[in-house]
């Protein structure tokens, strides 16, 4: 069965929250919020995400008596929430203050490698005013996780090609065109007024692209296992390095999609318009803009693949020093 959001508002802020809490019959929710983004939360009873342990038993005795759960903020405030929503039973409304990733309407929980899938929330309400005034990075971010698709969809076709995986043609192809039509926006503006608008509009639907396919096939590929990669060499480093999973995922597509540009799979064109839509929101484009050592990119190309079960275009996997040849010809180091 596909569950999806129920109400998607955007532009409306609180009191279109107001009016679906009504329409639920939802009287009694709890706020799950970050100490930057308390200001946008709505006057309920509140928990700042990073003092909730999330373990199950914990997260429904801290819940008990409340009838849903609101995420207000970025991607932890509503990932968290979702989580504690799913643990509880209770429906979940995402309130995101930007557009990082395309948690806000997914039914995808990040919190630690693998993902876990849970319910979707209930609702997702958006208040462009606020996310227009979020970082420029974090915008950048979000373009970075929706370009993704584009090299999660070809890597999801070779993964049904070759080995039989099962694939959705109608989630791909959604996925494939909310990225593309953000891309070509992006390449075609000149003063990108309407950026925050369509990046928050083409989170939402990656977002429901997983709950249709059921899986995150449709926006998660060889570019996202190069950023977990990355990740888990910054935890087993202890790198200082602040790079976001958005921006990462942005490189790990121009890397993917060079991959698949040399064996055929995607135009050249399409390729450098990948790289070229980067830049022009300020997403970085290279491993010394996203702040890593040459050494910690090719680390992480080569064992990109063993960080899930999941058949890309890295397949089972390349050397370092292929690693090393691949980044340099498509200009990452």
């Amino acid at each position: 069965m596909i569950t999806i959001p129920r109400y998607i508002v955007v532009d409306e802020g609180r009191d279109a929250l107001y009016n679906i809490l009504s329409k639920l019959r939802l009287k009694n929710p709890l706020v799950v919020v970050g100490r930057r983004t308390k200001k946008y939360a709505p006057d309920f009873d509140y928990l700042y995400y990073h003092e909730i342990e999330l373990e199950e038993e914990h997260i429904k005795k801290i819940t008990r008596g409340y009838d849903s759960i609101i995420g207000v903020g970025g991607g932890r405030s509503i990932d968290i929430g979702k989580y504690m929503a799913y643990c509880s039973g209770i429906p979940f409304i995402s309130m995101p203050t930007t557009a990082s990733n395309d948690g806000i309407a997914s039914p995808v929980v990040s919190l630690g490698q693998p993902s876990v899938l849970v319910d979707p929330p209930i609702a997702v309400v958006v208040d462009l005013d606020i996310v227009r005034k979020s970082p420029r990075r974090l915008l950048s971010a979000g373009f970075g996780d929706v370009i993704s698709n584009i090299t999660a969809v070809l890597d999801w076709k070779l993964a049904h090609r070759e080995i039989g995986e099962s694939y959705s043609e109608s989630s791909a192809i959604f996925s494939k065109t909310i990225a593309e039509e953000l891309m070509d926006y992006v390449l075609r503006s000149n003063s990108l007024s309407q950026y925050p608008e369509k990046l928050i509009k083409a989170l939402i639907g990656s977002g429901i692209t997983i709950s249709i396919a059921g899986s995150t096939r449709p926006a998660s590929g060889s570019e996202h296992l190069f950023s977990h990669a990355l990740d888990y060499l910054k935890r087993r480093y202890q790198l200082d390095v602040d790079s976001l999973h958005g921006e990462q995922c942005g490189v790990g597509t121009i890397i993917s999609s060079y991959l698949h540009c040399k064996e055929g799979n995607l135009q050249y064109e399409d390729m450098e318009n990948i790289r070229s839509s980067l830049k022009k929101v300020g997403a970085p484009t290279t491993g010394k803009e996203l702040g890593f050592e040459e050494e910690i990119l090719i680390e992480a190309l080569s064992i990109a693949h063993t960080i899930r079960r999941r058949y890309t275009i890295l397949r089972e996997g390349i050397s370092r020093e292929r690693a090393e040849e691949i980044l340099r010809e498509c200009e990452i180091i």
